[in-house]
């Protein structure tokens, strides 16, 4: 399980970060855990970060399969995902035009203090979340 995550309480923002290599079944279990965590904190809007991730190897049909899936966060909710490198933020924008429906609020940035500002949440204090 290459991820975890850090929630901030203030703005009940679900961090979720995605770490080392990750294949097409990580990147599936983590898609659909992100609801479950969602819903159990009670957050109100998330940012993935693919910042740590050294090796990606999830294939394009796996992208678009989970790009499919409704989203885990619905409009108006502004969210983000970090895609440091140029790899990673051409996947997340395949993901984000591949499902279009519910995610003209989802922002591709390039760093974790970028999507911050998108939420307006310069200040948020994350702490990690147990894993149940």
């Amino acid at each position: 399980m290459p991820y975890y995550y850090e929630f901030d309480d203030t703005h009940r923002i679900l961090l979720a970060i995605q770490y080392g290599h990750v294949d097409d079944n990580e990147a599936r279990e983590m898609y659909l855990d992100i609801r479950r965590r969602k819903d159990e904190g009670q957050a109100l809007t998330g940012i993935l970060d693919l910042t740590p991730v050294t090796n990606f190897e999830v294939s394009t049909q796996t992208v678009c399969e989970l790009a499919y899936l409704p989203p885990n966060f619905t409009d108006p909710t502004l969210r983000a995902v970090v895609a440091p490198t140029d790899f990673l933020f051409g996947i997340a924008r395949m993901f984000q035009m591949t499902g279009s429906d519910g995610r003209e609020e989802l922002h591709i940035v390039r760093t974790l203090d970028e999507a911050l500002t998108l939420l307006d949440a310069k200040n948020a204090q994350f702490h990690k979340v147990t894993t149940a």
